[in-house]
C-alpha cells in the first residue's frame, strides 16, 4: 500500500493558500488487470477545482513494492473545496485505460481500471448542438478540470467541454499554417496531464501545453512539416517520446522528462522501407515491456520495427502483411479483449482493416471480426461503451459510419450508424463514470452519450 511507503512516493496537496492542513482522505487505485502483463505503469493526478488552485502527478513504475493493484494515496485538501482525481495505465509505455471521479473530501475514493469496461446498456443519442469547428481533427485530453476535447481545423481550434450536461465551446490557441494532418495528446512533461501535438503541412509541428482547463503554446518541434506524430515512452524512463514522420523519414525524439526535445538518429531510421509515409502508431506488440512501432503508407506497405530496450528500434518484416494500402490513420488498441494492441487501419476510399495481433505479428482478420462489407473509414475509435465486456468501436465516415458492438472472441456487429464525421474519439467527456462518443461533423463537433 502506498500508506506505508509515504516517504518515497510523497504527499499530493491541492492546497489552495500557504500553510493550509484541512482534512485528508485516502485515493485507492485498483484494477483487476493483470500486472504487469496488462498495466505496468501509471500516472495519478489530482487537481483543485479552482483554477488557481494546487495540482499534483506523479508517474509510477508497477514494480517492486508497487507490482500490485490496488494502492493509496493520502491527499490533504489544503485550502480547496473540490478536487479532481485522475489516473492513466500504462502498457509497454503506450497509454490503455483511464479513470477519474470528483473529490469533496467527505470521504474517501476509488479509481478503478477494470479489465471489463462495461457501459450503460442504453442507446447513444446526441446530447445539445454541435459545437465547435467543422471537419475537425480530435484528440481529448484529462487534466484539472477533467476531460476535454481539442478540436483542430486550418485556422481555427476550439478546445469542447461540458458544463450543466450540455457541450460548450471555447477558443485554443493559433494554429500553425497550413492543413491539420494530426493532432495528438500527450504527456510531454510529467504531470500526468495530456498536452497536445498539432501537426499540420505548412509548418513544424507545435506543442500545446495544458495548462488548467487550457492550452498554452510551447513552439514548434522540428524544422519542418511532418505527415504523422505517435508518441510513447521508448526508453523506459517514465516521460512520453514522439515519432515524427513523412515521405521517406521516421524520426525519434526523446524527452528530457520536462518537455524538451532532441532528435536521436541512431535509434530510428527509415533504411529505405519507406517512401510515403502517412501515419504511424506504438504499442507493445511482442510483450516485452518496450512499445514496437508501426508505419503506414500512402500506397505503400504496412512497415513494422520492433522496440529495444533503450529505446532503439530494429525492422520487423515480419510483424505486418506486405500489403499495401493508401493509409489514412493507424490505431494499435486492445480490439478483442485480450490485453494485447491491435492494429486498426482506416483506408482511404476502400473498407477499414484490423489486425489482430497473434505473439507479436498482425494478422488480417478483417473478414472475420468485421460486419460485411466492411465500413470505409476516415477513423475509428474503440473502448468498452455497452453493457458488455468486449470493446467496442465506432466508425466516422463521410456516409455516415456504423456503432459496433463487440462480442466475446473480439467480433464487431453494427448495432447503429454514427453521424457522417471526418474523425471520432471514444472518451468521458463529462466525467460520469462511462464512455462516450465525440465525432468531428460538417456542422461541429457533436457528443453522443449513453
Amino acid at each position: 500500500m502506498w500508506c506505508r511507503l509515504v516517504a518515497a512516493i510523497g504527499v499530493a496537496s491541492v492546497a489552495g493558500g500557504a500553510g493550509a492542513c484541512g482534512d485528508a482522505i485516502t485515493l485507492t487505485i485498483a484494477s483487476d488487470r493483470p500486472i504487469p502483463t496488462a498495466l505496468d505503469a501509471m500516472c495519478v493526478g489530482v487537481a483543485d477545482r479552482a483554477a488557481s488552485g494546487g495540482q499534483f502527478g506523479q508517474a509510477y513504475r508497477l514494480t517492486g513494492p508497487l507490482a500490485m493493484l490496488p494502492q493509496t494515496l493520502r491527499v490533504e485538501a489544503g485550502g480547496a473545496s473540490e478536487a479532481f482525481a485522475w489516473v492513466r495505465g500504462d502498457r509497454g509505455g503506450v497509454p490503455v485505460v483511464s479513470a477519474s471521479a470528483p473529490v469533496d473530501f467527505g470521504g474517501d475514493v476509488t479509481l478503478a481500471l477494470p479489465a471489463c469496461a462495461k457501459g450503460p446498456a442504453d442507446a447513444p443519442a446526441p446530447v445539445g448542438d454541435a459545437v465547435g469547428p467543422a471537419g475537425a481533427r480530435l484528440a481529448s485530453s484529462q487534466g484539472q478540470g477533467g476531460e476535454v476535447i481539442v478540436a483542430v481545423t486550418a485556422g481555427a481550434a476550439a478546445i469542447v467541454d461540458v458544463t450543466d450536461r450540455l457541450p460548450g465551446v471555447r477558443a485554443g490557441p493559433a494554429v500553425p499554417p497550413g492543413a491539420v494532418v494530426a493532432v495528438l495528446a500527450v504527456d510531454v512533461d510529467g504531470d500526468c496531464d495530456d498536452d497536445i501535438v498539432v501537426a499540420t503541412d505548412g509548418a513544424a509541428p507545435e506543442l500545446w501545453r495544458r495548462d488548467g482547463v487550457d492550452f498554452v503554446d510551447a513552439g514548434p518541434l522540428g524544422a519542418g512539416p511532418v505527415a504523422t506524430v505517435g508518441a510513447a515512452d521508448v526508453d523506459g524512463d517514465g516521460d512520453a517520446d514522439l515519432v515524427l514522420g513523412g515521405g521517406s523519414t521516421l524520426e525519434l525524439w526523446r524527452n528530457d522528462g520536462g518537455g524538451g526535445f532532441t532528435r536521436d538518429a541512431a535509434a530510428l531510421a527509415a533504411a529505405g522501407r519507406v517512401t510515403a509515409v502517412s501515419a504511424v502508431a506504438l504499442g507493445d506488440l511482442d510483450g516485452d515491456g518496450v512499445p514496437d512501432l508501426v508505419a503506414g503508407q500512402a500506397g505503400g506497405p504496412l512497415e513494422a520495427w520492433l522496440g529495444q530496450a533503450g529505446g532503439a528500434f530494429l525492422p520487423a518484416d515480419a510483424a505486418v502483411p506486405a500489403v499495401p494500402l493508401d493509409v489514412a490513420r493507424l490505431t494499435l488498441v486492445d480490439a478483442d479483449g485480450d490485453f494485447d494492441p491491435d492494429l486498426v487501419v482506416a483506408v482511404r476510399g476502400a473498407a477499414m482493416r484490423l489486425y489482430i495481433d497473434r505473439d507479436g505479428r498482425l494478422e488480417d482478420q478483417s473478414f472475420v471480426r468485421l460486419p460485411q462489407p466492411a465500413p470505409v473509414a476516415n477513423a475509428v475509435a474503440v473502448a468498452g461503451w455497452d453493457d458488455g465486456c468486449a470493446p467496442d468501436a465506432v466508425v466516422a465516415s463521410d456516409a455516415g459510419g456504423p456503432e459496433l458492438s463487440g462480442a466475446p472472441g473480439g467480433a464487431l456487429a453494427s448495432e447503429g450508424t454514427a453521424p457522417a464525421a471526418s474523425d471520432v474519439v471514444m472518451v468521458d467527456l463529462d466525467d460520469d463514470g462511462t464512455v462516450d462518443a465525440v465525432l468531428a461533423t460538417a456542422g461541429g463537433v457533436v457528443w453522443l452519450a449513453r
